[in-house]
């Protein structure tokens, strides 16, 4: 499925959202419990913040081998699940390095599309049992109990939630522990 350059334009721009300026890396909290709820505002275009997140590294590398680095000041708003460098060195061997192939870019794009929720959605606003549709059109569940939130993707790898309501001027990111991926369908089973 081609997502419309609009929807992966907004998609960039708030995946960055993490990425943001420095200012920002000084104001998160040192620990896990402290990060929940924090409604961090950028205040600032998130293409000009890209590079400033120790924690996204591999996110802006992601997006960078994507070739949409650039669309990183759409309009939105957008929701998005950002994992962390921790969250992608969990990853399968190889997986990384296949994704960053010339011949994997469309389905890098659909992999980091599948982090994205259309809408600004903050933590005050996401239901324990909410199912959220992403950019590629699969469910992401929200579990939530208190301040604490976790997402199920569609293999039933639940990331939580470490720091939520980053807010840009174009949407909400939330800083997740874990990768998520859609179900590969891999046809019926000849016997």
């Amino acid at each position: 499925m081609k997502l419309p350059n609009r929807l992966l334009f907004g998609f960039f721009s708030l995946a960055l959202l993490v990425l943001a300026k420095p200012s920002l890396a000084q104001t998160m909290p040192s620990s896990a419990t402290d990060l929940k709820a924090s409604g961090v505002k950028t205040g600032t275009s998130l293409g000009l913040s890209a590079t400033k997140s120790a924690e996204h590294t591999t996110l802006l590398q992601l997006l960078t081998a994507s070739g949409l680095l650039q669309q990183a000041n759409g309009k939105g708003p957008y929701t998005v699940f950002a994992p962390t460098n921790v969250a992608f060195s969990e990853l399968p061997d190889g997986e990384l390095s296949e994704l960053l192939l010339p011949s994997s870019k469309q389905r890098l794009i659909q992999f980091l599309a599948y982090h994205v929720v259309k809408g600004r959605l903050t933590s005050d606003q996401l239901k324990d049992g909410q199912n959220l549709t992403n950019l590629t059109g699969q469910i992401l569940v929200v579990h939530k109990q208190g301040n604490d939130i976790t997402i199920k993707d569609g293999r039933g790898t639940v990331a939580e939630v470490l720091q939520a309501d980053i807010r840009a001027t174009n949407g909400v990111v939330y800083s997740i522990n874990r990768v998520l991926q859609r179900i590969v369908n891999k046809g019926p089973i000849v016997r």
